[in-house]
Order: C-alpha cells, then sequence, then structure tokens
C-alpha cells in the first residue's frame, strides 16, 4: 500500500512534466553525491577534528608536564644538595653545646640562597633539628612555633632515601595555613637528637598559573595527581572533578603517559591525558568530557549540513531554470497536442519552436491524419463485430430452441393443455419479440428482465420439476441501460453445465441489484461446479485478447458477453467467475450504472 502511494506520488508530482523530471533527475544526482561528498568530507573531517583535538590535549599536556618536571627536578636537587651538605651534618651530628656558631651562619646563607634562587616556586624553607632545638627558616609569613615535628616522622615511611612529596594541603611551618606542596627529607635515626627534617613548600599559584595558561574548554581542566590527592586549579561542576576511585585507577596505570576513559557519577564519558612527571612519579594529566570534542565535531557537521542544503537550494534553482529552457518548446507540443480531439486533428501552423520540434509537428500531423481514418475503421469494425456475435449466438440457439419449444407446445396441445400452450407461445413470441429488438444492441435492463422471464418460463416449462428459480431485481435499476442478450447466455450456461446435470433439483437465482454508482447482476446455480484447475484456464480465456484463437474451456455465449462488456464499457466493468465442485457456480457482472446511450463509454 505504501508502495503505490509512493509511486502515486512520483508519478504526480515529480514525473508529472518533462521539465519536473529534468529536476528530479539532476537534483537527485546532486543530492546523491553530493551527499556521498558530504558524508565522507564530514567522516574525515570529524576524524581529524578528533585526532587534532587528542593531539592537542597530549602536547598540552606533554609540554606542562615537560615544564614543570624541569623545575620539580631542580628543587628536588638543592633539596638532595641541601641534605648532603656536610655543614647539616656537622649540625645533626655534634652536641648543641659544642657547635660552631658558624656553622649556623653557613646553613642560614644556604638556604637563603636558595629560597632567593627559586623565589618563583619555593614559598618557604624549613629545617628543624631535634624537634626545633636547632631550626632554621626562610619564608615571608611568620613560623609556626607548634610545628608537628613527630607527625612527619609518623606518617611518611616507607622510601628508602627518605624523600617525600607530598600534594596540595595547608602549610603546617606558617602560622597562616595557606596550601601549599611540599618536598621534604627526613634525617632519622635511633637517637632522636640526631632526627631532623629539611622541608620545602612550594607555592600553589605557581602551579595555578602554568595550568591555566592552557585552554582545556569550559569543563576541562589540568590537573596534579599523585598517590595522596590532586591539585585542581580550575572551578568545574563538581559532576567534572575526579573521585577517589578514578585517581586511584590513574595513579596505578604502569604506562608513562596515554589516555584513559572513564566515566562521571552520572554516566557521562570522560577522558583523561595523561603524562608522568620523572622526579616523583606524579601525573599531570587534562581531564575532559568526551562530549566536549563532540561538540566541536557537532559544529562542524551542522556548518556542513548547512552549507550543503544551500548548494542544494542553489542547485535546484539552476536546474529548474535549466529545465525550463529545455522543456519549454516540449511544453508547448504538448499542449497543442492537448487541443487536439476528433473535430481538430491538427496542430497549429506556424510556432515558434526549434527545428527539431517543427519536425515533430508535421510528423505528428500526419499520424494524426492516419489515426482518424484508423480510429474510422475501428469504428465500423466493433460495431459489425458486435452485430455478428449477436447473430452467431441467435443462429446457434435460435433452431434447436425454437424445435424444442414448439416440439412441447406440441406436447400440451396434444395432453389437451391448451391455456399452457398459449402462454408458452406468447412466452416464445416476447423472447424473440425483445432477441430482435428492432435491431438496436442496448436495451434496458426492464426488457433483459422480461427476455429472460420468457426463456426461463419456456426452459421451466419444459424441464417441470427439474429446476426452480428466483428473480430478485431492483426496480431502481429498470430504466438504465444493458447489452442486449447479456444475463440469457449465463442462464443458458447455468442449465446446460450446471442444474441440468445435478441429480438433485436444480435451482438458479438471478439478481440485478444497485451498488453504488454501479449495477450488479449474479446468477447463481446448484449445479456441478468446477475444479479450481479448469476455472483457472477460464479465468485466463476470457482475460485473453479477442482474437486468440485458442480458447477451448468456454463457449461462444461466455465469450461474446465478455467481450461485448469490454468493447462498451471498458475497464469500467468486471465479470467474475466463483465455483466449486458439487456445490456450484456464481458469475457476477458489475457494469455502470447509466440512464442515457451508452455507445463507447469504456
Amino acid at each position: 500500500m505504501l508502495r503505490e502511494k509512493m509511486k502515486a506520488f512520483s508519478r504526480k508530482n515529480l514525473f508529472s512534466s518533462f521539465s519536473s523530471t529534468i529536476n528530479a533527475f539532476y537534483i537527485s544526482i546532486i543530492i546523491i553525491f553530493g551527499g556521498i561528498i558530504g558524508w565522507v568530507s564530514y567522516v574525515l573531517a570529524t576524524k581529524q577534528i578528533e585526532e587534532n583535538s587528542y593531539e592537542s590535549m597530549h602536547d598540552t599536556v606533554l609540554q606542562t608536564n615537560n615544564y614543570i618536571d624541569f623545575i620539580l627536578t631542580d628543587v628536588f636537587e638543592q633539596l638532595v644538595l641541601l641534605s648532603k651538605d656536610p655543614k647539616i651534618a656537622a649540625l645533626d651530628a655534634t652536641d648543641l653545646d659544642s657547635r660552631n656558631s658558624k656553622l649556623y651562619v653557613d646553613v642560614d646563607d644556604d638556604i637563603r640562597a636558595i629560597y632567593h634562587r627559586f623565589n618563583s616556586i619555593i614559598d618557604s624553607i624549613y629545617i628543624d633539628i631535634d624537634d626545633g632545638k636547632v631550626s632554621f627558616y626562610q619564608g615571608s609569613q611568620q613560623i609556626n612555633s607548634e610545628f608537628p615535628y613527630e607527625d612527619y616522622f609518623t606518617e611518611f615511611k616507607g622510601n628508602k632515601e627518605s624523600f617525600y612529596w607530598r600534594n596540595i594541603h595547608p602549610n603546617t611551618v606558617t602560622t597562616n595555613p595557606y596550601d601549599v606542596i611540599s618536598v621534604f627529607h627526613l634525617i632519622e635515626s635511633d637517637d632522636p637528637a640526631k632526627q631532623a627534617i629539611i622541608l620545602f613548600n612550594l607555592r600553589a599559584d605557581f602551579f595555578e598559573k602554568v595550568f591555566n595558561k592552557s585552554l582545556i574548554g569550559k569543563n576541562g581542566y589540568l590537573t596534579l595527581i599523585s598517590p595522596d590527592g590532586t591539585l585542581q586549579t580550575k572551578d568545574v561542576p563538581q559532576d567534572y572533578e575526579l573521585d577517589a576511585k578514578t585517581v586511584q585507577a590513574l595513579n596505578q596505570l604502569a604506562q608513562k603517559e596515554g589516555k584513559y576513559a572513564f566515566r562521571n557519577a552520572h554516566g557521562e564519558k570522560m577522558n583523561a591525558i595523561y603524562n608522568t612527571i620523572g622526579v616523583n612519579k606524579w601525573k599531570v594529566a587534562a581531564v575532559f568530557p568526551e562530549n566536549q570534542i563532540l561538540q566541536t565535531i557537532n559544529n562542524m557537521k551542522y556548518l556542513m549540513l548547512g552549507l550543503f542544503l544551500i548548494v542544494i537550494i542553489m542547485a535546484t534553482f539552476i536546474v529548474n531554470i535549466v529545465g525550463k529552457y529545455i522543456s519549454k518548446p516540449i511544453e508547448k507540443l504538448a499542449d497543442e497536442m492537448t487541443k487536439v480531439d476528433r473535430e481538430h486533428l491538427q496542430l497549429a501552423e506556424g510556432l515558434a519552436v526549434p527545428k527539431e520540434m517543427r519536425i515533430l509537428y508535421s510528423s505528428f500531423n500526419e499520424q494524426m491524419e492516419k489515426n482518424a481514418a484508423l480510429l474510422n475503421q475501428i469504428e465500423l469494425d466493433q460495431k459489425e463485430k458486435r452485430q455478428l456475435e449477436v447473430a452467431i449466438i441467435q443462429a446457434q440457439m435460435n433452431p434447436h430452441f425454437l424445435y424444442n419449444t414448439l416440439y412441447s407446445i406440441k406436447g400440451l396441445c396434444d395432453m389437451g393443455l391448451n391455456e399452457d400452450a398459449s402462454e408458452m407461445i406468447s412466452a416464445l413470441s416476447s423472447f424473440f419479440r425483445i432477441s430482435i429488438s428492432r435491431g438496436n444492441e442496448i436495451i434496458s435492463i426492464e426488457e433483459e428482465i422480461d427476455h429472460i422471464k420468457s426463456y426461463l418460463y419456456i426452459m421451466e416449462m419444459r424441464y417441470g420439476d427439474d429446476f426452480s428459480y428466483t428473480l430478485d431485481v431492483d426496480e431502481k435499476v429498470l430504466s438504465s441501460r444493458i447489452i442486449k442478450l447479456t444475463l440469457q447466455p449465463l442462464i443458458e450456461n447455468a442449465i446446460y453445465h450446471g442444474v441440468k446435470l445435478n441429480r438433485n433439483q436444480g435451482f438458479i437465482d438471478v439478481k440485478v441489484l444497485s451498488v453504488g454508482d454501479k449495477i450488479q447482476l449474479e446468477v447463481e446455480d446448484n449445479g456441478l461446479g468446477m475444479s479450481e484447475e479448469r476455472l483457472s484456464k477460464i479465468r485466463e480465456e476470457i482475460d485473453a485478447p479477442y482474437n486468440d484463437n485458442r480458447k477451448k474451456y468456454i463457449g461462444i455465449g461466455l465469450r461474446s458477453v465478455s467481450e461485448r462488456l469490454k468493447g462498451y464499457f471498458g475497464k469500467t466493468c468486471e465479470l467474475k467467475i466463483v465455483s466449486e465442485v458439487e456445490k456450484g457456480t456464481k458469475i457476477t457482472i458489475i457494469i455502470p450504472n447509466v440512464k442515457g446511450e451508452i455507445e463507447d463509454y469504456g
């Protein structure tokens, strides 16, 4: 059903004219090839955009990681050098009373030099020997007198060299606990007096400046990941922050660099492109939602779609102009052809059309002259053919029918049933009168009904109780027109090929009904019926061309009815046969309800 509607729509809107066909053809080509090219371009472009985006993220992370690694390595080297400084070792090894005061001055000068050299990243330097008995401090804030010395020795263990890194946390050295990152060395000993801490606090704002230089998108950010937490300098919605599980997974990654995909608490896809800092094995990671890259791809898709639509609109406009230019002469020829009818069989002369069109005009005029002659001849042939068919039916039927009827009348007279004989003679007279119908091929349904009533009365008188019949006619259609001898051949078939062969009493039901703007004629019997195979053959022969001489399953009566109906009504009429073995046959004819002349109605 949908396919038929699509075909009807195409014929009506796309291929209804030469111009629309040209437009549909070229626009379809443009859409198909443009769509293919656009799709391929989109796929390649989106793939390239995605690759470029990830490559850009990777480069940003790599550059940031290398820079931070370089700075932290320098700071760590200063811590290592300071921890191995003999002066520090001397202060830690000697008693408080025996220490040389010059050692204090030298150590203080050393940490002051380191502080000023790395002032951009080092917030403060603090050395604590024997829990504050000897301490050095270099920084801009006031030192905290309650430094948690013992906590460092209890919380930080396991490093062979006793060097530790601590991610963002409140500063424990100063009275103002602002956030810092720490790297420190623990000098451990069984003698508490010989234990010491060398602590470098690093500026959080240094990392903030470095991270904020990189543009990772609206909800993307750079972060510094370590086993004890993360440093995040950009405020983003909580959904896009790393949770503890993801931080743990990133820390456990064995690869030095790569991409880690995960989902946040709301199931949104996230990506982390990371690289590892060599000095402390922390990771610099660019964290961003995947739809951030997809948004760029979507923008590209909408841009390409917009450009494609603009190209289609422009191409449609141009093709429409070209199509009109090409089709205008043909449309003019078509318009002139529509003016040609039975009274005007020639195209107008002197039309301003191209040379090729003038040749068509001339050829069309010549062809129309030939067609006119052929139409006249065909009309004569068709009329003669229909008259011959009726004559053949009557010639086949009349001698035997007349003989049998007269013999039946004689029998009635011999038996003294003169009244029945008289009625039978009247029916025979009426039958032949309507058969002749003054040579008219078209009669009213009322006349056709009178004709078959006479025929059925005669046949009933002849066969007695062998069969009965009913006649149901809608009075509204009595004045409508029908082709003569439409029902009689069907009833004759029902008698001779149906009920007559039935050992039980035969029955024939004839109906003439009004169905909408149609008339439905039915002849049904309870005879022997037909097999499906034979019925199929009969249907094929009914639908076969008239000049097909291979018809052997239907007689001239049924064939004549079918051909004459087609000749007058064309495709507006139907002839249907339904049959079942041992149950009977039903023939249905549907014709237009016509009150006036119906010649050439089809």
